[in-house]
Parts: structure tokens; sequence; C-alpha cells
């Protein structure tokens, strides 16, 4: 027994991450299979018994609520990016049942975390679900993914970049809470990650086989060092926060993960608008902004697509610190900096030029 004035911390844990063609696949159980249509097209003829697969749309708490009741099976498999992955987490939670994990792409790390995306009141909120039991990783089904989508979620560790330094800087400011306090481990271990993916960037861009391992360990790594802070805020910070509050200009099909599309219905991939994102708050924090930018290029992620209108974006960064405000995100730049029409003009012309 321990006594009642003991704290007690329960650190996540990353999914088992098995390597093999998903040709290799035997699943007999009765199987959920929760994916999207160019997904499905890349897995197709995988030995799944399930009686047709379940197409994920939205991420709001009634899209995934919904899904909850119609699913019926032994197990639940989430097949392609971050939409559908989060939204098998979701529902293999509700149901009790075990989850497995095929990532057509390395979109986003929501493959390897415990919680799910949701969007409400124009924001996206994360509400426990479950990890995946099992990843099952095709290496040659990631190399061939189109070059632009392969490697886009190395945004997320690039997110370190400008996450960490807000972090830093709200510790200055004495704006964290007791149990988001900076510790110099954390920030030596993210520092490192960091700069592995800025020197290795090209590569993983490429997609080799080399590079996208590479960037899978990262991204394992980058997520248990969240599990072990107890929070994300050190890759999560106002280039996030730009991308949740941007969104709201999007028709939103996959957010949470948060690849979503435009009103035309472009796709966009998270790490596009995680990218722009990066740069833009970069720029604001007076960081060396143009290393990232060269990250971007060498990855292969389009981090200024002309599906987003500059006006948008534009709008994005004049209200970001109100809409930080009213949903009372942890300290950023965007608390502290207002942004005028000037200056969101200039900043969005910086990284152009």
């Amino acid at each position: 027994m321990l006594r009642d004035d003991c704290s007690h911390e329960k650190i996540g844990r990353l999914p088992s991450i098995v390597r093999c063609p998903f040709a290799n696949i035997m699943e007999h159980r009765e199987a959920v299979v929760l994916t999207t249509a160019p997904a499905w097209k890349v897995v197709n003829g995988i030995d799944i018994n399930t009686q047709h697969p379940i197409y994920v749309e939205g991420n709001t708490q009634t899209d995934m609520a919904a899904l909850v009741e119609a699913c019926k099976g032994e197990v639940v498999y989430g097949i392609g990016g971050g939409l559908a992955i989060d939204t098998a987490k979701y529902v293999a939670a509700a149901k009790g049942l075990p989850l497995v994990a095929l990532p057509t792409i390395l979109s986003t790390d929501a493959f390897l975390t415990d919680a799910t995306g949701i969007r409400e009141n124009g924001c996206v909120h994360y509400v426990p679900s479950k990890a995946p039991d099992t990843v099952i990783v095709d290496m040659d089904v990631l190399c061939n993914a189109p070059a632009s989508m392969r490697a886009s979620g190395a945004a997320d560790v690039l997110s370190i970049a400008t996450a960490l330094w807000d972090w830093q800087e709200a510790e200055k400011m004495g704006a964290n809470p007791s149990n988001q306090q900076l510790t110099p481990q954390a920030v030596d271990i993210a520092s490192t990650l960091l700069q592995t993916l800025l020197d290795n960037a090209r590569e993983i861009g490429r997609g080799t086989p080399t590079g996208l391992k590479l960037l899978l360990d990262l991204l394992c790594m980058e997520v248990q060092l969240c599990y072990q802070c107890g929070h994300s805020r050190v890759e999560e910070g106002s280039e996030h926060y730009f991308v949740y509050a941007i969104e709201n200009y999007l028709t939103p099909t996959e957010e949470g993960c948060l690849d979503s599309e435009t009103k035309n219905g472009t796709p966009l991939l998270h790490g596009e608008l995680v990218g722009l994102g990066i740069l833009l708050m970069a720029v604001l924090q007076s960081q060396p902004w143009t290393q990232y930018r060269h990250a971007l290029e060498c990855l292969q992620i389009n981090y200024f697509p002309s599906a987003v209108a500059r006006d948008a974006i534009a709008e994005t960064l004049i209200n970001l610190s109100d809409y930080v405000a009213q949903r009372q995100l942890p300290y950023t730049v965007a608390t502290s900096l207002r942004i005028t029409p000037d200056i969101a003009q200039r900043t969005i012309q910086t990284i152009l030029d």
C-alpha cells in the first residue's frame, strides 16, 4: 500500500510495431474496418474478415458516436492516415475491442497515441481513447505513397522547433502550470529529435526505406517523450493553434488528425498546414526560420498550399491571440503578441521571399 500523499503517474506506452507486408495479414476474427476510399484501394485484397469497410468522413462527437453504435465485430482495424486511425481508436475504446492500425502514409503520429482529436466549437480537443495494440507497417506501401504525402507526418517532429520555444518562453514568464514545468531533460531530448530530423530531411523526403524508418523512429520517440512529460507542449504550440484556427476557413474532412480540404474540395494534409504554421510562428518568434523552410522543402511538404487563401491566413493570424484566449490554450507567442494586419502581411511575405 502507498501513503495517501504519494503522487501517482501513469506513463503511456507505444503500441507493438510489426514490420511486414500487408499481404501477410490473415485476420479470421470478425473485423470492423475503418478507413478511407484511397487507403482501402492501397490495401486491396488484404485478408481481413469484414463485411465491408466503413469510410470515415468526419471527426465530430456526433460522427464518432454514430460509428460506435453501428460497428459490430471482434476486432477493430484502422487503415489509412490520421482520420481513419483516430476514429478506430475511439471506436475500439468505446467497444472494449482490440485495435490494429495499418498506416498507409506517415501523415501524423495518430497511429501511436492514445487520444482522439474531436472538433468542437471551432477547436480540436483530444479525448482519451486507446493506442493501437498493434501497428503493422508495410515499408513498401509507405515508400510508394505519393511524394507529397508519404512523409508529411515529419511536421509533427519539426513542430518541436516552435512548440519548444513557446514552452520555454512560458517558463520564463511563469505561465506554465505546476504539471507542465519545463525540465532540462525534456529540452535536451526534444532538441536532439529536432536536429536529427533537420540533418536527415532530404533522406526522409526521398522516401527511402532508411529515411522512412528513421521518420517512424522519430515519431515514436516524440510520442514517448510526450507521454513521459504528461502533455504535448514539447511538440504542440502556436503552430498547431494556428492550424486549429485556420481550419474554420476550411471544409473539415480529417480534422484532429488533422488532414482537411478546402471548400472547393482540394485535399490538404496535416503536415502542410502545420508546416505553414511552423514558418509563420518561427518568424514571429524571431527564430532562424529559413532552416525550417529548407527542411520542409527537402521533406517535400508543401508548406504554402495554393488552395489556402492568403486572406484566410492573414485573418487567422490577426485573430489568433483572441482565438487562444477564448479557448484558454496554453501560453505561446500567440498569447502575448497582438498581430496587426501589417504584421500579418509582412510575416506571410517573409516566408514567401
